[in-house]
């Protein structure tokens, strides 16, 4: 697997993303654990509207690791920077991260992270998070090993 590339971009990049994007979803469709068919509703569509609104407000960055040998892209992270609305700090997260799963064993994700929360350290952001849907609690591990953890536990009304 020595021949991957990141390629940096922003919001200009999102239909690369769709059919990654795509597969991550169903995963959470076939794992939620009380939302399922909401995941099925939630189409890229829907989601590169807020990424283009949360871009007008701050910054979105989108990171893709492409397969050269193979000439596909095989993961992607999109984070975002923006200021807040209660104080000067700026706030960021990862928004969607995704790896296929030959690719997994290869430090992909890991590259993915790293750039990721070096571009947000370039951007003194001041608190980063990341949200893991239930039913996918299996990447926590996998966030820990860059200082993220659990802090709280949203519950919503079905």
């Amino acid at each position: 697997m020595g021949n991957i590339e990141l390629v940096y971009g922003g919001i200009e990049l999102l239909d690369y993303v769709k059919p990654l994007w795509e597969k991550l979803n169903k995963h959470h469709i076939e794992n939620s654990i009380h939302f399922s068919d909401r995941f099925k509703k939630f189409t890229f569509d829907f989601r590169r509207g807020l990424l283009e609104e949360k871009a007008l407000r701050g910054k979105i960055k989108v990171i893709l690791a492409k397969d050269n040998e193979n000439d596909i892209y095989i993961g992607y992270c999109i984070s975002s920077i923006v200021k807040s609305t209660v104080d000067e700090n700026m706030y960021g997260e990862i928004e969607s991260i995704f790896v296929e799963n030959n690719y997994r064993k290869y430090g992909i994700g890991d590259m993915l992270m790293k750039r990721t929360l070096d571009w947000m350290d370039e951007n003194n952001v001041a608190t980063k998070h990341i949200i893991v849907a239930a039913g996918n609690e299996q990447v926590i591990s996998f966030y820990e090993r860059y200082g993220f953890y659990v802090k709280t536990l949203k519950l919503e009304q079905k």
